[in-house]
């Protein structure tokens, strides 16, 4: 109701200014920063710049798609890693990536981490054994839990015909009956999406790909 109001309240105000006026109003200045360092990051090799974002994501700074591309979520996790040691200019010196890679070795090596191939979907999939030491199958593909059960892993996979966009769809919905679930994050490429997100009960991050056997992915 408060938005529908405040609506109503704003058409004089929009009505009174001209087209003109509209048009000459200035633009949200861009940041050169931001720009500078995307710059600079896409200078790289692709594979270079997915795997810095993939250490961001062992390093407990980045929370998103390892897609190679530069946005303000790189520029804000390069900056949270550096963390007043250097400029927060949004990229990485040599010794700043060195000390990234190290930080996430650390953690791979802290979590147990193994590249697995999962028979009952085909994906092969990195698994922190160490954190989810407890496997099982499920309805639709493999399942790895913590040993209380609070984290839980699920590979899935979906034969052909329902697309990439009507799971997205399905996935970003509101969901009325669990109010509580929240979107943080949502991405969606021609061929696969990546969306995460937060309930009254922890945390979600889901990734579903598509390919000629259908759409394979976890949560």
């Amino acid at each position: 109701m408060r938005l529908i109001v405040s609506a109503a309240l704003m058409l004089p105000v929009c009505a009174a200014l001209s087209a003109g006026a509209l048009a000459q109003a200035p633009a949200p200045a861009a940041n050169p920063q931001l720009a500078a360092a995307q710059a600079g990051f896409e200078s790289l090799p692709e594979p270079e710049r997915r795997a810095i974002q993939a250490d961001l994501i062992w390093s407990g700074h980045f929370n998103g798609a390892v897609s190679g591309s530069y946005g303000p979520l790189t520029f804000r996790a390069i900056n949270a890693f550096k963390a007043g040691k250097g400029a927060a200019d949004g990229l990485l010196t040599p010794a700043e990536r060195r000390s990234l890679a190290q930080a996430a070795q650390a953690a791979r090596e802290a979590a147990g981490f193994r590249v697995i191939a999962d028979e009952r979907t085909g994906l092969r999939i990195g698994i922190p054994t160490a954190v989810l030491p407890k496997r099982d199958v499920s309805s639709s593909g493999s399942r790895w839990q913590s040993a209380d059960g609070k984290i839980t892993l699920d590979t899935s996979s979906t034969p052909p015909g329902e697309t990439l966009e009507a799971v997205y769809q399905k996935a970003t919905a509101p969901t009325p009956n669990n109010p509580g679930r929240k979107i943080t994050y949502k991405l969606l490429r021609p061929d696969f999406f990546v969306v995460t997100g937060e309930t009254p009960t922890g945390k979600f991050y889901r990734r579903l790909a598509a390919g000629p056997t259908g759409l394979r992915g976890f949560s």
